[in-house]
């Protein structure tokens, strides 16, 4: 196969993968605290057997799209977002998890937990437990909880160096092998959650412009086809 075959089969399975990448996003475009991914692609030159080179498209991991999404006045008093690229904490059977959908609630034992039921972190590293009503609970903006009055805990707010590291878990969860720092800069503001991040429009948008390039190198793959078909035959031509 010619350099421009191979560029043009690794472009569409590219081309269908951000397809699949821009599908879910779509499909979560109403889900609360979800991240949009972000497809990137790179050229790749390289060397096979007789010193030939071959050039081809890769697309790289889907990486979340950590920017802010639109907040959402809820009043729900264990109803959380976090601006500036923070990130909640939690604990799960897996380790430490990161995330933006705020809407938590309480377990039997008091502690504020995802709706995974996964204990929210503290700034001490341990779960947040209430000893009161949630109904007498406030939050400032950094994050420090408390009842009555009396604070009982603060939130643990956390950033990334390099977010491009941020691969999804499932559900609304993150992992990296990336030691968070504290995000200083962001707010955690009560009654509201966080919208997702995805502007439908636009993804509809993109979704066409893929569909179109994809059948666009289909054309050219399936040109490529007839000029080697017309060869191969004219040469047969000549042999006989």
């Amino acid at each position: 196969m010619e350099t421009s075959g191979y560029i043009a089969l690794s472009r569409q399975m590219a081309l269908q993968n951000h397809m699949e990448v821009l599908a879910h996003n779509v499909a979560n475009a109403n889900t609360t605290g979800f991240l949009g991914d972000d497809m990137t692609f790179q050229a790749v030159l390289s060397r096979v057997e007789r010193g030939r080179d071959i050039a081809f498209v890769q697309d790289l991991t889907p990486k979340p799209d950590l920017a802010d999404g639109e907040f959402r006045v809820t009043g729900g008093p264990l109803d959380f977002a976090i601006g500036n690229y923070g990130f909640f904490a939690v604990e799960t059977p897996d380790g430490v998890r990161y995330t933006r959908a705020g809407h938590f609630h309480l377990n039997e034992d008091n502690q504020i937990v995802t709706s995974d039921g996964h204990p929210v972190l503290g700034a001490d590293d341990g779960p947040i437990e209430l000893p009161g009503d949630v109904t007498t609970l406030t939050v400032a903006k950094d994050g420090t909880l408390s009842v009555e009055g009396e604070v009982v805990g603060q939130f643990q707010r956390v950033q990334f160096a390099e977010p491009e590291r941020l691969e999804r878990q499932g559900g609304m969860l993150l992992k990296t092998d990336e030691v968070p720092e504290i995000a200083v800069n962001s707010e955690v503001i009560q009654g509201s959650l966080e919208n997702s991040n995805v502007d439908p429009i636009l993804s509809m948008v993109a979704m066409m412009k893929t569909t179109r390039a994809f059948q666009t190198t289909q054309k050219i793959i399936e040109t490529q086809h007839e000029l080697t078909r017309n060869a191969v035959q004219r040469l047969l031509d000549v042999q006989s």
